[in-house]
């Protein structure tokens, strides 16, 4: 039996469908509409937000992005495209049935039913994390840390009064595949409801289509562009030019705005990071050099890669430690009790700025290696050995299952990284870029491992002194 829509409403009567119909028909609290790009999602969670103002009179509701400037530029101008008019201000004489409170950059939207929808950007959080709210929408949660997201499903409560559940609605465009969201998606903590190109009614306005729907499940289990032809016929000629734009994009753009993957996002550090290109099943030689990386940490985590150097240069990273906690003897303990006989390290590859764990690495019986710092040269000197040479392989790689402890439970409730190639999947450049070298070494995001790696990865440039110590071997197996 065909459902039918939830409500009608405002300029151009939206109605909701497909996955997006979904979504307005659950009862559920938290929901997030994910999947490829032009797919409708913002502009659909702005219709259900000014749905429910007007069934719930008096509601306190909120809109969200990880700026305020942001919500200004992102949601407003589709927000008033939906209601049809630009609210006017209260001491208007002819007054919209929305009107604004604060200017060209209202503080809040209010209905004749007394139902307000203020606006709020996690960069000002004053007033959001300070108040409760019936409903909430954030765009672009991707970007915005769990620990932000956290808080908001706490101030999107029935504590606010009106509406008898609480709605904390978002959508998001996919990023990283370890992401936060997937995993709340996964732990059932949150709906999730993929979208796609082919859901949006100004590309396709027959929605109801029985054609169409067939085609749907068709294309999600092959989405090959070419396949877009069989239903040309469909498509609106505005609609047409945005599914090309689609079909051009390129890489990792492609994968995440046309096929709507969780693949690695945008301005990432390593872009050329693959999981299935760099986590490889290898046996390690016995004869193969081995050496330690090591960044110190306590709140954040402590970082130790075990690496395997091989004849014709390729390093592979076989154990890890990645734990939070622990301070230095504690540390050094741990790596000595998984060192086993093969484990002739040859050095430990440090923080040279961190003097006090040299000392206390060499106590250890620990050659110590103190690589110059250069962030830039560090970052460049991972980048091109995470290239492919031309025997097919990058001269850096990861074994699978390398932890020889059990994930750091506090960073995976955090939903941080738990290993050094979350980290590669996740490390970006800080967006606010002022065209200079710095932009280059101004990231945002884990890096202890990262920074670890960039040590022993700079210490194999060019011969380097040695510090005292010892080559050290144990006779401990590796612990799960």
């Amino acid at each position: 039996m065909q459902k039918r829509s939830v409500i009608g409403y405002g300029h151009g009567h939206y109605r909701p469908y497909a996955r997006m119909w979904d979504l307005w028909d659950t009862r559920a609290s938290v929901k997030i509409a994910g999947g490829t790009y032009d797919a409708g999602k913002t502009y659909g969670l702005i219709a259900y937000m000014h749905a429910m103002a007007i069934k719930y009179p008096g509601s306190r509701m909120t809109f969200v992005h990880r700026s305020l400037n942001r919500v200004y530029r992102n949601i407003i101008p589709s927000y008033e495209k939906l209601l049809g008019y630009k609210p006017t201000s209260r001491d208007d004489p002819n007054p919209t049935r929305v009107t604004r409170f604060g200017g060209e950059r209202p503080e809040f939207f209010e209905y004749e039913t007394g139902t307000r929808i203020y606006m709020n950007g996690l960069d000002k959080p004053q007033n959001l994390l300070s108040d409760f709210f019936d409903a909430g929408f954030v765009n672009q949660a991707e970007l915005v840390p769990f620990d932000a997201w956290d808080e908001l499903t706490a101030r999107v409560s029935e504590r606010a009064g009106t509406m008898p559940i609480a709605t904390l609605v978002g959508d998001c465009n996919p990023n990283v595949p370890h992401h936060w969201i997937r995993q709340q998606a996964k732990d059932k903590k949150l709906d999730y409801f993929r979208m796609s190109f082919l859901d949006n009614p100004e590309i396709i306005p027959d929605q109801k289509s029985d054609r169409l729907k067939a085609f749907k499940r068709a294309f999600e289990n092959d989405p090959d562009p070419k396949l877009l032809n069989k239903i040309m016929d469909m498509f609106t000629v505005p609609g047409l030019r945005r599914v090309e734009k689609l079909k051009n994009l390129e890489g990792l753009r492609f994968k995440r705005g046309f096929l709507g993957l969780w693949a690695s996002g945008e301005g990432l550090v390593f872009q050329k990071f693959e999981p299935e290109t760099h986590i490889v099943d290898v046996t390690i030689m016995p004869n193969w050099k081995r050496y330690l990386s090591v960044d110190w940490g306590y709140r954040n985590p402590a970082s130790v890669i075990w690496w395997a150097r091989s004849p014709d240069d390729k390093l592979y990273a076989y154990k890890e430690i990645y734990k939070t906690g622990l301070i230095k003897p504690e540390l050094i303990e741990l790596i000595k009790d998984n060192c086993d006989h093969y484990d002739r390290i040859t050095y430990a590859a440090v923080d040279s700025e961190d003097q006090e764990g040299v000392e206390q690495l060499q106590r250890a019986g620990f050659r110590v290696n103190e690589p110059v710092k250069n962030r830039i040269a560090q970052i460049q000197g991972i980048q091109d050995r995470l290239k492919v040479q031309r025997d097919g392989q990058p001269s850096l790689m990861f074994l699978r299952d390398r932890l020889v402890h059990p994930p750091d439970q506090d960073l995976r409730d955090e939903y941080r990284p738990v290993e050094v190639t979350d980290e590669f999947l996740s490390l970006s450049y800080n967006e606010k870029r002022k065209g200079t070298n710095k932009d280059d070494e101004d990231t945002v995001g884990d890096n202890h491992g990262v920074d670890g790696t960039s040590y022993l990865v700079q210490s194999l440039k060019k011969k380097q002194s040695v510090g005292s110590g010892r080559v050290v071997h144990g006779s401990v197996t590796m612990r799960r």
